[in-house]
């Protein structure tokens, strides 16, 4: 029988909770509700480094960033209804990612429920659209059981965001109850009888693809990925916004689906014969063709006319909007342990593979800027100017196609970006980042819209000492907006942005600050960016008309 320690308030248990299972930041804004947790991680617990952001989403896409990299869920709190509401998009976008997170909401009172007290009631209704649960903890006694619970929901299956609701009297009460060691997630194994219809349709094959998606890869499971893919002789796409799943540098990879997705690729999705798709939520952006804004055009749904294995450890994405001809309930690591052993012959001719890797590298090798800063170049300087193992982190908009066509991403770099579009998501997932491994190198890529969506956390950034770099593109507007009203209307309405000088903003928070005009400005300004203590920004001035690549 586990011995009972002695009577501890709700707060103290909470944070003691945390502590044991490894919880060593927490990203918060104080505020009524929190507040007592907050003082009991402090008091009780000095090794856990609690960091106070500008604004509740950009604390929330934080936690969500280092979670990604921490490979356990990002813990945040928020404030009752003003703090707790204005996390709602990153929630969303956290779910849309399947980035774990624990958002832990204090609510007022439970008794004053019904009587309109300050900060609202009944929040967990306005999260479980968008959250993968929701959790409410209304006695201390069964804090440690809920979120053990919110712990498991986050890290199985598809991973994602979980709500846990403590109301403030939780917070007050005292309780005598053991602690709780952190839950193992739960992740299927492929059945054996799947795995030999696997090996059946991979060996009556002539031009298979396959697609990799989601979170909770180790470097393992990746290594036997690829492997498979070299002795099999397949070529490798990745869900957009994961192609940091395979070295660039390996010849099997292919490209990116998604916004910006290769003509070429998507006419090999059109030509392939077997699509095995492991691990990847098969909705609109990940299945958008090429030329046009819009999902489902890789596959035909319901029914794609190439034979479709999809592999997933929620069973709910099996078979969701594309039946599959076999569908395997199995997460990433488990599946990747099987498919090392998968007895399946090397493709007789290499053509296949050689055409989809040759316009691969005819697509990165092309496409014009025109301007006196050519972004092309600029995104290719940076690159070869970063480590292996360097996070990049980036919002939405149409500069962000630069990104993901140009940096060749190397084994070990890391790639957060939100599939829910959210603008601002770069800057704040960066300092996410930077707190989960100083050591690593962080750059986050914003366009002037995106980047003033979540500046503030630039001031969380210099307060933390954080040393990561900030490059916004300015071409003052919303560009990739204004590219869809040129395309359908012929004009631009409300996309023309009047910028402040982003780098004399910068420096008014006490950051490294650069403005770049030409190309040949680069580089010089990222050495001095580089060479900054902390946060650095280098602000890259271009014409409205550069958009995507031409």
């Amino acid at each position: 029988m586990i011995p009972l320690p002695s009577a501890r308030t709700g707060a103290a248990i909470l944070a003691d909770t945390l502590h044991g299972f490894g919880v060593r930041h927490v990203l918060h804004i104080p505020g009524e509700g929190i507040l007592e947790i907050v003082d009991a991680l402090a008091d009780r617990h000095a090794d856990v480094r609690l960091t106070s952001f500008r604004h509740e989403a950009g604390m929330a896409y934080a936690a969500q960033a280092l979670g990604r990299v921490a490979d356990m869920p990002g813990v945040c709190l928020a404030a009752r209804a003003p703090g707790a509401l204005n996390t709602l998009l990153a929630v969303h976008t956290a779910e849309t990612d399947a980035a774990p997170m624990l958002l832990i909401v204090g609510q007022a009172d439970a008794r004053q429920a019904g009587r309109d007290p300050l900060g609202g009631q009944d929040l967990g209704e306005v999260f479980r659209p968008v959250a993968k649960s929701v959790l409410y903890a209304g006695e201390a006694a069964r804090l440690p059981e809920v979120l053990a619970r919110a712990w498991r929901d986050a890290m199985s299956g598809r991973r994602g965001p979980v709500v846990v609701i403590v109301p403030e009297d939780a917070m007050h009460q005292e309780a005598r109850v053991p602690d709780l060691p952190p839950p193992t997630p739960v992740h299927p194994a492929p059945a054996a009888p799947d795995m030999e219809q696997l090996r059946t349709l991979c060996a009556a094959a002539r031009r298979p693809l396959l697609l990799l998606g989601g979170s909770g890869w180790d470097d393992a499971s990746l290594d036997r990925v690829a492997a498979f893919a070299a002795r099999a002789g397949w070529p490798v796409a990745t869900a957009y916004r994961r192609a940091d799943l395979i070295d660039h540098a390996d010849p099997h990879f292919v490209g990116e689906t998604g916004i910006g997705i290769a003509p070429a690729l998507a006419e090999g999705f059109a030509q392939a014969d077997l699509v095995l798709a492991v691990n990847i939520r098969l909705g609109e952006i990940n299945t958008f063709g090429a030329g046009g804004f819009g999902g489902f055009k890789l596959l035909e749904a319901p029914l794609p006319s190439q034979t479709l294995v999809h592999v997933h450890a929620e069973a709910g994405e099996l078979n969701r909007v594309f039946q599959a001809d076999l569908a395997i309930q199995a997460g990433a690591r488990e599946f990747a342990v099987a498919l090392d052993g998968l007895p399946v012959p090397a493709l007789s001719d290499g053509a296949w593979l050689s055409e989809l890797r040759a316009a691969r590298q005819q697509f990165v090798g092309t496409g014009a800027c025109d301007a006196p800063l050519d972004l092309r170049k600029a995104v290719e300087l940076l690159r070869a100017d970063m480590p292996a193992g360097t996070a990049v982190t980036v919002g939405a908009g149409a500069y962000a196609v630069w990104l993901h066509r140009y940096f060749a991403l190397r084994r070990g770099d890391v790639l957060l970006g939100p599939k829910s579009g959210a603008m601002g998501y770069g800057l704040p997932a960066a300092v996410g980042v930077a707190l989960a491994d100083p050591s690593r190198r962080v750059v986050a890529v914003a366009g002037d819209g995106c980047f003033l969506m979540h500046a503030e956390e630039l001031a969380t950034a210099v307060q933390e000492g954080l040393k990561i770099l900030v490059v916004v593109v300015n071409n003052a507007g919303y560009g990739a907006i204004r590219g869809s009203q040129m395309r359908l209307f012929g004009r631009a309405i409300g996309t023309d942005l009047r910028n402040p000088s982003f780098a004399d903003y910068a420096r008014a928070f006490g950051a490294h600050a650069e403005r770049v005009e030409t190309t040949d400005g680069f580089l010089p300004a990222l050495e001095r960016a580089r060479a900054a203590t902390g946060p650095a920004l280098i602000e890259l001035v271009l014409p409205a008309s550069v958009g995507k690549p031409a």
